[in-house]
């Protein structure tokens, strides 16, 4: 899914609250404009070597259509960014913590998971948890509990599919009292996740737009390469030299685009193996499905 689980729940956030697949379409998205930059680099090569005009025509038609889906990646970030404005955040979490947690299969792991990176407990706090559906069913030591196991501080070992508390009894502690603040993350979860979110989305839009205007100078050095070509098979030395420069252009622009899909993308499975990623814990947590309908509202 992504490179870093810490940033694929995001994607899930919005999916399964909003029923909202297009953040994650957008992110596939990128990955293609950056495969396809690949491609277009080689075909600018051997268009310039072997002085075919058709073939830099044609990478000038390529980088023109990077350079809308750039330009379309920056806008799509801007959209996505107000789509938990209006209290919607708290509304959320709040609701997946009070009726969700521990009755719909996906939002226990998803839950887990923001609690776990962001180090915090319930939407707006861990009472969030109290009289929920989580806090009257569960069982976890054979006694009442308080907040799940993930809103506890975690050991350096633990990770956000395998939790281990540092305090093996920190949820049992009352709400607030000494061990419990000791041994729990008392703040709620709704306003670092909103403050992450944010950041990652102008991280998006940046990129998008940045690299849209890369794609400008792609096309004025292919311009100038075909200006540079007389005839078919004859080229001169500045058309060779200026090879180089576009080859070089594109090589670090390319590998800008891997650096920056690795670090804030999504890959698809067969990729982040390659690059020895963590597990797929967000295909994990797909696997016992996705909401009905937009119940999640809160009742």
């Amino acid at each position: 899914m992504l490179a870093e689980p810490r940033r694929s729940y995001i994607l899930d956030l919005v999916d399964f609250s909003e029923d909202d697949p297009l953040l994650r379409f957008g992110c596939y998205f990128a990955i293609v404009s950056g495969i396809t930059t690949l491609f277009v680099g080689f075909l600018a090569c051997c268009g310039a070597i072997k002085g075919a005009r058709c073939l830099l025509t044609g990478f000038v038609a390529f980088v023109i259509f990077i350079f809308f889906a750039e330009l379309s990646i920056g806008v799509f970030a801007l959209f996505y960014r107000d789509k938990f404005r209006d209290n919607r955040m708290p509304h959320y979490l709040a609701n997946f913590s009070t009726n969700r947690y521990n009755r719909d299969k996906w939002v226990t792991p998803l839950m887990d998971t923001i609690q776990f990176y962001q180090q915090c407990c319930g939407g707006i706090g861990p009472k969030d948890y109290y009289g929920g559906y989580w806090y009257l069913t569960n069982k976890e030591r054979g006694t009442q509990s308080f907040v799940p196991f993930s809103c506890c501080k975690q050991a350096q070992a633990a990770r956000a599919w395998a939790i281990q508390p540092i305090d093996p009894m920190c949820s049992i502690y009352p709400y607030y009292s000494q061990a419990f603040n000791n041994s729990v993350h008392t703040e709620g979860c709704h306003k670092k996740l909103q403050e992450w979110f944010d950041q990652q989305v102008i991280i998006f839009a940046v990129v998008g737009f940045s690299l849209a205007a890369f794609q400008i100078i792609g096309i004025c050095l292919a311009i100038i390469m075909c200006r540079h070509i007389h005839g078919y098979s004859y080229v001169e030395m500045k058309s060779v030299n200026l090879v180089f420069v576009v080859f070089l252009f594109l090589f670090a622009m390319s590998f800008g685009n891997a650096y920056i899909l690795k670090r804030h993308y999504e890959y698809p499975r067969s990729i982040r193996t390659i690059y020895g990623m963590v597990p797929d814990f967000s295909a994990m947590m797909r696997v016992y499905g996705k909401r009905s309908d937009t119940d999640l509202l809160l009742e």
